[in-house]
């Protein structure tokens, strides 16, 4: 049986490739399995340690989760692989916060301090949402356009890009999405 994270992958006839996160016709074979030698740095299930900077966040989590009807438990396995809860991380691309919002998307979002927890939280909370809607209720291709654009996922035929780092995201915030889902936070 598929595992919500697994990634699979068709050859075109000019030897391309396509990358799905569901078996769409038989053309398809399991390219990533989410327990796989490619993701063993992500285990197939963690516990949920809670953090003291997660209990401080957990509030602003709950309260936009719930304002945008998105499931916070969502928000917190994106939030701990984006940047551990830190509200000042800083990626190498320029992503910044605990959902390291890239500058265009912030200022889509109206946020004027991408490290304020407070707006970065309720913006990423909005992008998930609005991500969720547009891929259908897929997480999967919703996730992969959190990290690497939905550019690249409309690029890709609507399915996962094959980007070594959005291939190993997906299943990263997907082990730690059942692990959220089976702690609540305090």
């Amino acid at each position: 049986m598929a595992s919500a994270a697994d990634v699979f992958r068709s050859v075109n006839p000019d030897g391309s490739f396509k990358y799905a996160s569901q078996l769409l016709d038989t053309s398809y074979s399991l390219y990533l399995k989410s327990e796989s030698s490619v993701t063993s740095d992500v285990p197939k299930s963690i516990p949920w340690v809670i953090s003291k900077k997660e209990k401080q966040l957990e509030p602003l989590i709950l309260q936009f989760a719930q304002k945008h009807a998105v499931d916070p438990a969502l928000v917190r396995a994106v939030i701990a692989v984006e940047s551990r809860f830190n509200p000042h991380a800083v990626s190498a691309k320029g992503a910044t916060g605990v959902m390291q919002l890239m500058p265009a998307t912030a200022a889509r979002y109206g946020v004027t301090n991408r490290a304020d927890p407070v707006q970065n939280i309720e913006a990423g909370v909005r992008y998930l949402k609005d991500l969720l809607a547009l891929h259908k209720g897929n997480v999967a291709l919703a996730l992969a356009s959190y990290n690497a654009g939905e550019g690249a996922v409309a690029r890709h035929g609507r399915r996962i890009p094959p980007y070594k780092e959005t291939m190993l995201y997906v299943p990263a915030v997907l082990t730690r999405l059942e692990a959220a889902r089976s702690t609540t936070a305090p």
